[in-house]
């Protein structure tokens, strides 16, 4: 574990600096060792963090759409390699060598169409390290150490700092002679930390849960996997909140409410193609245009190979365009 924490070191030195810059404006409007002032900076933290991250939400919102581009593609390939490999199950050598181009072919693909499965997870994976540093951070402060730009004097200060009845550094299992000690107690810790809990993993499901409803097309064959997502990764976090300090709670509630405000604009603005939340935001366009006297907007559409031209006769009815070769007349062929 100490090798980690050696890494995470430059981290922890950026965050404590932030923190401590950010306590000492709050300092000028609530009292210093108050949860006013230190819970503020770690949600100030926080969104300084989530901003920094917009660049990669961008580009986990592009791939995500051409992963949906090209899952017909995928599905086509892995049903081409999966006769193959039938054939050679019994075969170990030729098995692995189905599978190896078939993952050739797949990397293929998806670095044709500038898209990767795991770049939905980039955001969760760049922010691990910033909440693993403040979790550290957070326990060097329990135990009254000081570190970087946490002096002596802000550790105590941290210390005195309650938010609802408990001390951000406190977690579900502090003993009660610590707790006692910084003015609080077990049951406090324990309530604030459950409610925290509760209302994180309800903002974590209803965030999955709208992104799957409003903003997956209906062919997207990996809306299941996203449902299982759904389900599992809130009960995951679940269990790292009981062992997370109130301050890191503080962090990952703030998280949430930026994710849901992020998945707000990109439902109202830039919807899936073929999606609830794409059509919902067609008829608003389509309101909108009407309230000024204009026609509604046409939905780009790229052409079907099932699409048919579509021609008039002269008496106003449509009929189906046939793809024939055009005829040429006797009298045209007289004017010629």
């Amino acid at each position: 574990m100490s090798g980690i924490y050696s890494v995470l070191t430059p981290i922890m030195w950026v965050i404590s600096w932030v923190i401590v810059q950010f306590h000492k404006f709050f300092s000028l409007f609530f009292i210093s060792n108050s949860g006013w002032a230190w819970g503020l900076s770690i949600v100030f933290l926080t969104l300084v963090i989530r901003a920094a991250l917009i660049p990669l939400f961008v580009k986990q919102i592009k791939s995500m759409r051409a992963m949906q581009v090209i899952q017909p593609q995928v599905k086509a390939l892995q049903e081409k390699y999966k006769k193959e490999a039938e054939r050679v199950k019994f075969d170990p050598v030729r098995k692995r060598e189905v599978q190896a181009k078939q993952q050739k072919e797949l990397m293929a693909l998806y670095k044709e169409h500038g898209t990767n499965p795991f770049a939905s997870c980039l955001p969760l994976l760049v922010q691990s390290p910033f909440f693993t540093s403040l979790y550290r951070l957070l326990y060097q402060v329990s135990n009254e150490k000081t570190f970087a730009f946490m002096t002596t004097a802000l550790v105590l200060s941290a210390n005195q700092a309650h938010v609802f009845g408990a001390p951000i550094s406190a977690h579900f299992g502090t003993s009660e002679a610590v707790l006692r000690a910084n003015g609080s107690s077990v049951a406090d810790v324990k309530t604030v930390i459950i409610v925290m809990t509760v209302i994180y993993v309800a903002t974590q499901f209803i965030t999955q849960r709208q992104m799957i409803v409003k903003n997956s097309s209906p062919d997207n064959p990996m809306v299941k996997q996203q449902k299982t997502m759904m389900y599992f990764m809130p009960i995951i976090m679940a269990f790292f909140c009981f062992v997370a300090p109130v301050g890191v709670l503080m962090y990952l509630l703030t998280s949430n409410f930026w994710t849901m405000g992020q998945q707000f604009y990109v439902l109202r603005n830039s919807p899936t193609p073929g999606s609830v939340a794409h059509q919902q935001h067609l008829e608003r366009k389509a309101a909108k245009a009407s309230k000024k006297g204009q026609p509604a907007p046409v939905e780009d559409k790229a052409p079907s190979k099932d699409d048919t031209p579509i021609a008039v006769t002269s008496t106003g009815r449509a009929k189906p365009q046939r793809n024939q070769p055009s005829r040429t007349t006797k009298s045209q062929r007289t004017k010629r």
